[in-house]
């Protein structure tokens, strides 16, 4: 079965990251949930998460989309879809 997906999008600074970061501490202990973050050339979102313990670190998969992380939503979703694919397979609950 595949995974539910939500994503949130919004300009730099809109607070995405604190609201996923709240999401996944209220959320954890009664959902199986990983994540996926965007970022240009960093891992920056995913790196906040795994300092603030959001999640356990091998749920929390940063992409590096080396352009507009819109554009690897809505034009070519390939790269998002792999690293889906990839907390997929390594976590079936």
């Amino acid at each position: 079965m595949s995974a539910f997906r939500v994503g949130i999008a919004g300009p730099v600074g809109s607070g995405k990251t604190a609201l996923l970061d709240a999401l996944c501490k209220a959320m954890r202990i009664s959902y199986p949930i990983a994540v996926v973050t965007n970022d240009i050339y960093t891992q920056e979102d995913a790196q906040f998460l795994v300092r603030s313990q959001a999640l356990e670190n091998d749920r929390i998969l940063g992409v590096e989309t080396g352009g507009c992380p819109h554009t690897a939503i809505r034009e070519d979703a390939s790269i998002n879809l792999a690293a889906i694919a990839q907390l997929e397979q390594q976590f079936t609950d």
